[in-house]
């Protein structure tokens, strides 16, 4: 009788070896992997914002002029728009560090007439409301990063503490000439970020166009194509 209890012992122990082989070569393997802490590589890549502006010939005081005709004297006309935006990439929030890297405009319907009407083009791009929760409807609110400016809290909108600013140039365009054609590529303000405004998925973008020659379609439309250079976000 005392023979066979160790029998059924042996063979518990011998079943429970090869379980104890493998837990313990699991550890091992764990350890292994636990001690394997690869750092993620920072990664870059490009994506597109396409916006269209449509200028109405009625904001512009041609007085009846042939199409693409300079004006007389040496006059021009301004044109300051605040034009809704929105961000309609569903991902925008992955990434970070966003940088333009090339803005192209391109004039899509003026028969016979290219961006030689302009003198000049400046764009921006703008919050789309005060840290009051105001509309920014005006210059007079902008605020540049340049302008060193704090917010303190005082309205209940969620804004942050600190440096504040709400604008940014994104670039312009002044060396226009006869054949200069339909599209063009402003020149970029240097080492802009523009983070909040992406982030923010609606936002404004300010448009400054200064004419010296005059158009008769009933509007002038301008696609403007934003290449951003952008930064996946790692972080947890």
């Amino acid at each position: 009788m005392l023979q066979n209890y160790y029998t059924r012992i042996m063979k518990k122990i011998i079943f429970l070896i090869p379980v104890v082989a493998i837990l313990l070569g699991c550890n091992k393997k764990l350890e292994k992997l636990e001690g394997n802490n690869v750092e993620f590589e920072e990664t870059y890549f490009q994506i597109e914002e396409v916006i269209s502006m449509e200028i109405p010939n009625s904001a512009l005081d041609f007085g009846g002029f042939l199409n693409c005709t300079s004006l007389p004297f040496g006059l021009s006309q301004d044109f300051n728009a605040f034009i809704p935006t929105q961000n309609p990439n569903p991902y925008a929030h992955l990434v970070d560090q966003i940088k333009p890297s090339k803005v192209i405009m391109e004039l899509t319907n003026i028969p016979d007439c290219d961006f030689n009407m302009l003198e000049s083009v400046e764009i921006y791009l703008v919050d789309l409301l005060d840290t009051c929760g105001n509309l920014i409807n005006d210059e007079s609110k902008f605020v540049f990063k340049s302008d060193a400016v704090s917010y303190n809290g005082s309205c209940s909108i969620n804004v942050k503490t600190g440096p504040y600013y709400n604008v940014v140039k994104l670039g312009e365009f002044l060396n226009f000439s006869n054949g200069i054609g339909n599209i063009i590529e402003l020149d970029l303000t240097p080492n802009t970020e523009i983070d909040q405004f992406i982030h923010a998925g609606n936002f404004q973008t300010y448009a400054k166009l200064v004419f010296d020659k005059a158009f008769t379609e009933e509007s002038a439309i301008i696609k403007t194509t934003m290449v951003l250079d952008v930064r996946l976000i790692n972080e947890d």
